[in-house]
């Protein structure tokens, strides 16, 4: 190997790591971080509801089934945390809570998670975005925030 393809080789090695680390750092910074995984006692559940714990979170169960998420519409505080949980009654949905980082898959047989802070009141659109049959775009749900 010639000593200016070491160079270029060792600049590019050097290049990459430091875009690693710059990775790294801006998540670090945003608060991104690998979801958790879910307790045991999580199961994948055919009822839609909504559970308020003691410190205040609240937990939406949502399910995805052709061609509605249940429950349709939800009122939540602003400022609180919001735990999701995400199962699917019939074939494959996607979940996407517009205005925010809230991105899921509704998958026969598993429960998705996420957890969410919305601080800005509103109406927050929440559609499928995996074709899931003739009326996937009548797929649409609400979160409303006060």
């Amino acid at each position: 190997m010639d000593r200016v393809e070491k160079i270029v080789l060792a600049f590019a090695a050097g290049l990459l790591g430091i875009f690693f680390l710059a990775l790294l750092a801006a998540a670090r910074l945003q608060g991104i971080d690998v979801p958790p995984c879910l307790p045991p006692e999580v199961r994948p559940f055919t009822e839609g509801r909504v559970d308020t714990l003691p410190n205040g979170t609240r937990q939406i169960f949502y399910v995805a089934r052709m061609w509605r998420f249940e429950p349709e519409v939800v009122e939540v505080p602003a400022g609180q945390p919001l735990d999701i949980f995400l199962s699917a009654a019939d074939v494959t949905h996607g979940f996407y809570l517009s205005w925010s980082n809230a991105n899921l898959m509704a998958i026969p047989g598993a429960v998705n998670a996420y957890r969410v802070r919305l601080d800005k009141p509103g109406v927050y659109p929440i559609v499928c975005h995996e074709y899931c049959g003739t009326a996937h775009q009548n797929m649409v749900a609400y979160l409303v925030v006060k």
